[in-house]
C-alpha cells in the first residue's frame, strides 16, 4: 500500500483561487492516474487554511513532518509548490527531510516529481 499525504493550503479567502477541496481532489486524481496499478492510502492535512506559507509554522505542516519522520509516509503531494512553502530556505531544509526519510515529493499541476529521474535532476 502506497502512503499518500497530501497537503493543500489556502492562505486568504479569493474568487479566483483553488479552495483546499479542488486542490484535495486534483492531488487525489493524480494519484489515481500515476499510481494505479497500486493501493493508496490517503491522508489529508488540511487545517492550514488561512495560514502564510512564508514559514512553516502551521498546524497540518507540522504534523505532516512529523509524520515523515515517524515513518508513516511514501508520498507528499501539494497541488503547487507554493502550497507548502513560499520560503527557499524552508523549502530546501523540507526537502532534506523528505530525502533522508525516504519521502518523495509531488506537485500534481507543475509536474515536479522526485519519484522520477528527471524530477530528482530538477531538485538538484
Amino acid at each position: 500500500m502506497l502512503r499518500i499525504g497530501i497537503y493543500p493550503r489556502k492562505s486568504v479567502y479569493r474568487d479566483n483561487s483553488d479552495s483546499v477541496q479542488v486542490q484535495i481532489t486534483a492531488c487525489k486524481d493524480y494519484a489515481r492516474l500515476m499510481f494505479k496499478d497500486q493501493e493508496l492510502d490517503f491522508r489529508i492535512y488540511d487545517k492550514d487554511e488561512g495560514f502564510s506559507g512564508k514559514n512553516t509554522h502551521r498546524p497540518s505542516f507540522t504534523e505532516l513532518m512529523a509524520d515523515v519522520k515517524a515513518d508513516e509516509l511514501d508520498i507528499i503531494i501539494v497541488y503547487k509548490l507554493d502550497r507548502i512553502s513560499r520560503s527557499i530556505l524552508d523549502f530546501a531544509t523540507m526537502m532534506e527531510t523528505f530525502q533522508e526519510y525516504n519521502v518523495e515529493f509531488v506537485s500534481s499541476t507543475e509536474k515536479f516529481d522526485t519519484s522520477t529521474p528527471m524530477g530528482r535532476a530538477m531538485l538538484n
